[in-house]
């Protein structure tokens, strides 16, 4: 893939990307005070996990062919250091989550000791709690997600360097950026607009970052 196939397959893909994300916002009421329905917050979600992804693999291919250059440590504040009173914002997530692989997370269900007594006292099972599509959710950090990716998508360039700064200073390599296997929120043979940018994000991707490694600046 040259240079200028990947600038174009970047552009074309956000302006996709721009319009999914729009829909996914204007789900959200006019009146939000942290919590949605639950049919809602995972209607949301279900649609910002592809649309995470298909991100994160157009940033990667932003990152491919910038030099990084070290930057000088700098000596530790001698002072207090002051603490914002405001909102916290969230930064874009640039690597996939982990799947977690641990044999010790996974029990059987139905298996092991059912007991409903100890020293004669008998009580009885908790009851099941029922849930409802129209349970309340609270939607603070999905609110928080959607913003960041908002904020990312119309910074790719500097999303990008920050890619290749993280990747330079060696704290992970560049096939962590895309986990082993299907991405987050991939659906084999989806047919919504976001499972299709997906899929032609993944498959760019791979193609763009196929033997790359990032570019330190020589600085002696």
């Amino acid at each position: 893939m040259t240079e200028a196939d990947r600038h174009s397959a970047i552009a074309a893909n956000r302006r996709d990307l721009m319009q999914i994300v729009a829909g996914l916002v204007a789900m959200l009421p006019e009146a939000m005070v942290g919590m949605l329905p639950r049919w809602l917050y995972l209607a949301i979600l279900q649609g910002l996990r592809p649309a995470e992804s298909a991100l994160r693999r157009l940033i990667a291919m932003a990152a491919v062919g910038i030099t990084v250059t070290p930057r000088k440590a700098r000596a530790a504040p001698t002072g207090a250091i002051p603490s914002g009173s405001g909102p916290r914002k969230t930064a874009f997530g640039l690597f996939d989550p982990r799947k977690n692989v641990d044999p010790q997370e996974k029990h059987a269900r139905g298996f092991g000791p059912n007991i409903r007594f100890f020293d004669g006292e008998d009580t009885a099972p908790p009851e099941k709690k029922t849930i409802s599509p129209n349970d309340e959710i609270n939607a603070q950090a999905l609110c928080r997600r959607l913003a960041a990716l908002q904020a990312a998508m119309d910074d790719i360039p500097g999303q990008a360097r920050r890619l290749a700064r993280i990747l330079a200073r060696g704290r992970a390599r560049w096939k962590r950026v895309m986990r082993p296997g299907r991405p987050p929120g991939y659906r084999h043979r989806g047919k919504r607009p976001v499972d299709v940018l997906l899929a032609d994000c993944q498959e760019l991707a791979l193609r763009a970052l196929h033997d790359w490694e990032p570019a330190i600046a020589d600085t002696s």
